[in-house]
């Protein structure tokens, strides 16, 4: 009996139907019965090869239509702009991108439903919780789905070429202050980010490390791409950069630039960006760190500790291809050890767009889809901190759990959950000087908070569960039968005897042409499925 799965090594190193699944389930978000049949009896090198080439060779898909090239900033304060006719850019600009950013939400959770190569939206997906910026600071939109393509182009690309324009990358250059830097006043944040973070980790770098690198990042900032005109009129000294900003292009000032001597990890020299970089990425601490990132984000047991050093040399031996490092990751005998299978907690992004791929829903992406994700603690392209999230256990709380819980009713009748608004949120308000203006803003603010909560949710949940489309040969129809059918659909770990059988009852008191909904809302909402 196949429900209560004894997990097999992969034998004489082709893959079984248990292997493929769990495959399937890390890099990507889970695999139908037809695509884990594709992988069985594969050598898992071979396997793993496929699923590379194929995300390799994904196409980009087509942008939002509201994106453009160039951006033009319409919330342009100039000197001579009259005080009413700013405030009015202001809030319809606001309001523009915030309707663009639910709709780029639900833009990428389309894709990641939809795509053909969903390895290359996972490790887009690894990428934007590892260079994280969040909207909330951001702000522009299109700023947003640049770095959401820059990410995804690289994705499975060299790392040092990643690093490189994710460093020039407006919305990171705007998110941890890189924009403003100059030789006068150099900003240490993204040298932090940079060294913590991105490549070293904590510990293996010293605060004169920190200085000197922010020296040599300054100089580049945002303006309009070559040959593009710019605005011929003046702006007040003093406007801030949200309202004097003229373009999301990465450019270099040399005015700007400290091109003095700086010391770098003992090393020392007239350095620039593309030196920093350099010097980052040859310490041997870059590749261990990301390959305890990857490690982390797949699941994959380590207990001996020899994976990630295995990986790291992966990294450098190929001159940080991160191709070689997930061949290396998805082929190691650690991969699809027992301690790595059923084991990783899923995020709220694998747990909704799986259960749409494995059940074949029928999906119209909308805002209200993409809340769901953010309701269990994964909002898209608003990580909670610059550390990106946390993962693992931290997907679960009394909150999120809730919502998981709901998720099948979600999909499968289409029902937005109670309790997904939040409560309140962090506001920064200057207090007006007179008290009654208080209130009135106040007012305001609810107002447009009430705008927004009826633009996100003014197209519902659209989804379609149609049974047909599984078993296009008619359901199994004993209730044994289907629920076992269901369950290698969507189950990749291990099943409780007790489960399968509460989902036999379910399935026997059921009415014959509600029971393939009625097992998938059950499974959907087990502790199993939020396994992968």
């Amino acid at each position: 009996m196949k429900r209560v799965r004894a997990f097999r090594a992969v034998e004489g190193n082709c893959l079984d139907a248990t292997s493929a699944a769990h495959l399937l389930s890390r890099v990507g978000f889970g695999g139908t019965p037809e695509e884990i049949q594709r992988l069985v009896d594969v050598p898992v090198d071979q396997a793993v090869a496929w699923l590379l080439d194929a995300a390799e060779a994904a196409e980009p898909p087509q942008p939002p239509a509201w994106v453009r090239s160039p951006w033009v900033n319409t919330e342009r304060r100039f000197a001579d702009t009259p005080r009413e006719e700013s405030a009015e850019n202001h809030r319809n600009t606001r309001r523009r991108y915030a309707s663009e950013m639910n709709d780029l939400r639900s833009w990428w959770l389309g894709q990641m439903i939809a795509s053909e190569t969903p390895l290359r939206e996972v490790m887009t997906l690894f990428w934007h919780g590892h260079f994280t910026s969040a909207n909330d600071k951001v702000g522009i939109s299109q700023a947003m789905y640049e770095q959401n393509a820059t990410l995804r182009r690289h994705a499975l690309g060299n790392f040092r070429t990643l690093l490189g324009d994710i460093t020039r990358d407006a919305a990171m250059m705007m998110y941890l202050d890189l924009e403003d830097s100059d030789a006068q006043q150099p900003n240490e944040n993204y040298a932090r980010e940079l060294f913590e973070l991105f490549t070293l980790g904590i510990g293996h770098y010293t605060e004169r490390d920190i200085q000197e690198t922010a020296r040599a990042l300054t100089g580049w900032t945002l303006d309009v791409p070559p040959g593009v005109a710019k605005p011929d009129r003046p702006t007040e000294p003093g406007t801030p950069r949200n309202f004097s900003r003229d373009g999301l292009h990465p450019t270099f000032v040399p005015d700007r630039h400290d091109d003095g001597e700086k010391t770098i990890f003992g090393q020392s020299g007239r350095f620039g960006l593309e030196d920093v970089l350099d010097l980052v990425v040859s310490r041997e601490e870059t590749a261990l760190h990301l390959a305890t990132r990857l490690i982390d984000f797949f699941g994959v047991s380590d207990p001996e500790g020899t994976l990630r050093p295995r990986l790291a040399a992966a990294f450098r031996e190929s001159e940080f291809e991160i191709r070689p490092v997930l061949l290396a990751l998805f082929t190691a005998p650690e991969c699809y050890d027992e301690s790595s299978r059923g084991t990783l907690i899923k995020s709220p992004v694998r747990l909704l767009v799986g259960a749409c791929r494995q059940l074949r829903l029928e999906v119209e992406p909308t805002p209200s889809l993409a809340e769901l994700t953010a309701a269990m603690g994964q909002a898209l392209f608003d990580p909670p901190n610059v550390k990106g999230w946390p993962g693992g256990r931290a997907w679960i709380g009394s909150g999120t759990l809730a919502v998981r819980y709901q998720l099948a009713d979600a999909l499968l009748e289409s029902r937005i959950p109670a309790g997904l608004e939040p409560i309140g949120f962090d506001r920064f308000l200057l207090v007006p000087r007179d008290p009654s203006q208080m209130q009135e803003r106040m007012e305001r603010m609810e107002q447009a908070m009430a705008d927004r909560s009826t633009e996100r949710n003014k197209d519902g949940i659209k989804t379609r569960f149609d049974a047909d489309s599984l078993f296009p040969d008619g359901p199994p129809e004993s209730p044994v039968a289907l629920v076992d059918a269901m369950l290698d659909r969507l189950i990749v770990t291990s099943v409780r005897e007790t489960t399968r059988k509460g989902l036999i009852r379910a399935c026997q008191t059921a009415p014959a042409a509600d029971r393939p909904a009625v097992v998938a809302r059950l499974i959907l909402a087990s502790p199993e499925f939020q396994m992968a």
